[in-house]
């Protein structure tokens, strides 16, 4: 027995090690809301304990009238997470609210929940394969699909900044200093897909922050595959 688990063991470590397809975790948050503290830091421990995990910030703006305005809102964040209330009929919109894979959703404090939603997709065989490429500040990728039959999608980029610190002198988080991670700048739309055919993207221009390019099935659907640029 103590050989056949040697032997075992043996065949384990000589495995390839097969790196875990990136999942997408979308967090809506705001400076001015009392109870997002906590999913911001369930955020910055996925980005330092994750690698498997791209987390994108979006700061919405809807929270900027209770006396402080978040340095990093913006409409774009509030429109794509009314998006995704539209998709699922949600009552209302509210933060903290993670959003992972584009698949499911969840109060963005509870980790546990997430973390079952994270390890849920990581355990999915992937559905496009990523050919980067990146030269003088300018990168580009081949985009093939894995699997047939995928739906109609969009490919974009987004810009995040990988780390931020705030001092929050008004509002309800009114003394505090938080540091942020991933807080999303900008999305900018490269192509549609038709879910079929390899999509080359060119001429993305790196400049200072990280890239994330990422492939969502339309009308705020699945995400397909995701890959940082830098």
């Amino acid at each position: 027995m103590r050989i056949l688990a040697l032997f075992s063991l043996i065949l384990a470590l000589a495995a390839p090690v097969v790196a875990q397809e990136p999942v997408v975790v979308e967090l809506f948050t705001s400076q001015g809301c009392s109870s997002c503290p906590p999913a911001d830091a369930f955020a910055h421990d996925l980005v330092a304990r994750e690698p498997a995990v791209i987390v994108l910030a979006w700061h919405v703006d809807y929270w900027d009238y209770l006396g402080w305005k978040d340095v990093f809102s913006s409409r774009e964040a509030t429109a794509r997470q009314e998006g995704y209330r539209q998709r699922w009929k949600l009552r209302s919109l509210y933060t903290p609210q993670i959003v992972v894979h584009g698949e499911a959703q969840a109060v963005g404090s509870k980790r546990a929940e997430v973390s079952m939603y994270i390890e849920s997709f990581q355990a999915e065989a992937p559905m496009l394969s990523f050919d980067l490429k990146s030269e003088n500040g300018v990168a580009g990728a081949l985009i093939t699909p894995l699997v047939s039959d995928l739906p109609a999608a969009e490919v974009v980029i987004v810009r995040v900044t990988p780390e931020a610190q705030t001092m929050i002198e008004r509002g309800e988080n009114a003394g505090n200093t938080f540091t942020y991670v991933n807080v999303v700048r900008e999305m900018t739309w490269l192509a549609d897909w038709d879910g079929k055919d390899p999509v080359v993207v060119e001429g993305v221009e790196l400049d200072g922050d990280r890239y994330v390019l990422l492939v969502q099935a339309k009308d705020f659907g699945p995400i397909l595959g995701a890959r940082y640029l830098n």
